[in-house]
C-alpha cells in the first residue's frame, strides 16, 4: 500500500515538478521528490493514521501515558537487540533483532507498570514515571556502551531517541507500513469490542468478552506502533503521535466513529507535512517536525472546534450571559410595573439599576441587547416594555416565581433568600418542569389557573426584591 501511495504520488508529482514555484518542500509534500523521500513519506503517513486510530482507544481507555512508558522502555530493547545481533551474526543493525528487542522490552515496561500499580501507595502516574525513567536511563547507558565498541555498525542508533525517518531504508519503511496497516485493521475489525472496553467494560464482560484479553490486544497494538515508530518519531516523541491526534479529535465530536476518522486524519496529516518538512530542512529530525505539525493541529482544534473549542465555549458563555441579563432586565421591569400597578408606566434608569444591583455599564449593555430584540423601547420619559417584551417578561417572571415557591415550600428556604436561588435556575427550566411546578402550586391553592403568574413569596417594592415596603404583594396585576 505504501508503494502504491509512493507510485501514485510520483505520477501526480511528475506533472507538478515542472513548476518551479513548487520548490523542494512542495516536491517532497506531493511525492515528486526522490524515491527514498516518497516511500518514507508514505510510510510515516500510514504510521500517523494507525497511531491516530489506536491512540483514540488508548485515550478513551485512559491508557495514553502507558504509551510513554512503552516508548522509553523500547530504547534499551533496541540496544539489547543490537548487542544480540552482533553476538550472533556480527551485525546488529538487522530489523530481525532490533524490532523484537524493542517489542519485548516494551511489553516488559508495560508489565512493570501493571505490577507496580498493584503495590500499596503506588499510583499509576508514579509507576509510569518510575518505569519510563529507569528503562530510558538503561537505554542511554547501553547506547554509551555500544558507542565504545569497535566497528561502525552501531552508527545511527542514537537517532532512535529523536527519530530520523529520512535515513531509513526501504526495508525499514516496509516494516513500518505493514505494522501500521495491521494495527489500523485491528482497530477497524475490533471496533465494537474496543468501544465497549472503553465505555462499558462491565457490559463487555457480561457478553462473555474478557476485558483482560481486550486490554492485552490494545497493549499489543501500542507496542507495535511504538516499535516501528522509533525510526520515524523516536523514543521520546512517539507518545505524542499516539496522544495528540485523538486529543485534538476529541474537540470536534462526541461520536466514536467520527473521532476515529478525525484522529486518523490529523495523525496522517501531521506525519505527511512533518516528514516532508524534515526532508528539506537541514538537520531537522523527523520526530520533532511531525509533533510540531500535530501540535499545531491540536492548537487549532482547541481554539476553533465548534463543539468544544475555547472560542466556541467563550461565545456560548457570552451569549448565555447576555440572555440571562436580558431576562433579568425584563423581569425587573415587569416587577416594577407590578409594584406600581401600571404596566405602561415609564421606568427610569436609576430604578432599574437599583432593582438589579447593576452598574451603569451593565445596565446600559442589557438595555441595548433587549432593545435590539424589540422587547423594550425608550422615550423622553424613560423605558417601557413593548407588547412582545411584556409577554416575554411575564413568562420569565412566572418561571422565576414558580421556582421561588418550590424553594420556599419543598427546600424549606426562607422567603427572603429564595430570589437569589431562583435567579440561578430560572433560565434553564424546561416545559415539563414548569408544568410540574404549576400543578403543584395549583394543588396547594397558591395558583388559581395554569399559566397564571403566582404572587411573589417575598415583598416587592421599587428598591428591589426582598425589601419590606409595608404592603403585601399586589394581587391585581394583569395576568
Amino acid at each position: 500500500m505504501w508503494m502504491m501511495l509512493a507510485s501514485t504520488g510520483a505520477t501526480a508529482g511528475a506533472m507538478l515538478d515542472t513548476s518551479e514555484w513548487l520548490g523542494p518542500f512542495g516536491r517532497a509534500l506531493f511525492f515528486a521528490g526522490p524515491y527514498n523521500t516518497r516511500i518514507v513519506v508514505a510510510g510515516t503517513v500510514l504510521l500517523g493514521i494507525a497511531s491516530g486510530l489506536l491512540g483514540t482507544f488508548l485515550l478513551l481507555r485512559k491508557r495514553s501515558l502507558l504509551s510513554d512508558a512503552l516508548g522509553h522502555a523500547a530504547l534499551p530493547g533496541v540496544c539489547a537487540g543490537f548487542l544480540i545481533g552482533v553476538w550472533l551474526f556480527g551485525d546488529g543493525r538487522s530489523l530481525a533483532v532490533l524490532l523484537p528487542g524493542a517489542a519485548v522490552f516494551g511489553l516488559l515496561g508495560a508489565a512493570a507498570v501493571q505490577v507496580l500499580t498493584t503495590l500499596p501507595r503506588v499510583r499509576e502516574d508514579a509507576a509510569i514515571g518510575v518505569v519510563l525513567s529507569v528503562f530510558f536511563a538503561a537505554g542511554i547507558v547501553m547506547l554509551g556502551v555500544i558507542q565504545t565498541m569497535d566497528g561502525g555498525g552501531q552508527a545511527g542508533l542514537d537517532r532512535l531517541i529523536f527519530g530520523q525517518a529520512a535515513t531509513m531504508s526501504a526495508g525499514e519503511v516496509r516494516a513500518m507500513g505493514i505494522a501500521a496497516i495491521l494495527t489500523a485493521g485491528l482497530c477497524v475489525i475490533g471496533f465494537r469490542q474496543m468501544r465497549l472496553l472503553c465505555f462499558d467494560p462491565a457490559f463487555a464482560r457480561s457478553l462473555g468478552w474478557s476485558t483482560t484479553a481486550l486490554d492485552g490486544v490494545l497493549l499489543a497494538g501500542a507496542v507495535a506502533v511504538v516499535t516501528v515508530g522509533l525510526y520515524a518519531v523516536g523514543a521520546i516523541l512517539i507518545v505524542a503521535l499516539l496522544i495528540i491526534p485523538p486529543a485534538a479529535a476529541r474537540f470536534w465530536t462526541d461520536r466514536l466513529g467520527t473521532m476515529l476518522v478525525i484522529a486518523a486524519g490529523i495523525g496522517g496529516f501531521g506525519a505527511w507535512v512533518g516528514t516532508a518538512w524534515s526532508a528539506v530542512a537541514v538537520d531537522l529530525p523527523t520526530g520533532p517536525a511531525i509533533v510540531v505539525v500535530c501540535g499545531g493541529a491540536f492548537a487549532v482544534s482547541m481554539l476553533a472546534a465548534p463543539p468544544r473549542g475555547v472560542l466556541a465555549a467563550a461565545w456560548r458563555r457570552r451569549t448565555m450571559q447576555r440572555r440571562m441579563a436580558r431576562q433579568h432586565l425584563l423581569r425587573a421591569m415587569y416587577e416594577t410595573g407590578e409594584v406600581r400597578g401600571a404596566a405602561d408606566e415609564p421606568i427610569d434608569l436609576e430604578t432599574l439599576r437599583i432593582r438589579r444591583g447593576w452598574s451603569k455599564r451593565d445596565l446600559a449593555r442589557a438595555l441595548r441587547e433587549t432593545k435590539r430584540q424589540g422587547d423594550v423601547q425608550a422615550d423622553a420619559e424613560g423605558w417601557r416594555l413593548t407588547d412582545a417584551g411584556f409577554a416575554a417578561a411575564r413568562a420569565q417572571t412566572r418561571r422565576h416565581r414558580l421556582w421561588e415557591h418550590f424553594l420556599a415550600s419543598h427546600a424549606e428556604i426562607d422567603t427572603s433568600h429564595v430570589d437569589r436561588g431562583a435567579d440561578d435556575i430560572e433560565h434553564v427550566l424546561g416545559r415539563a418542569m414548569v408544568d410540574e411546578l404549576e400543578a403543584d402550586l395549583k394543588s396547594r391553592g397558591v395558583l388559581a389557573q395554569r399559566g397564571d403568574v403566582p404572587d411573589s413569596p417575598h415583598r416587592l417594592d421599587d428598591n428591589g426584591p426582598g425589601t419590606n415596603s409595608g404592603d403585601d404583594p399586589p394581587g391585581s396585576w394583569p395576568r
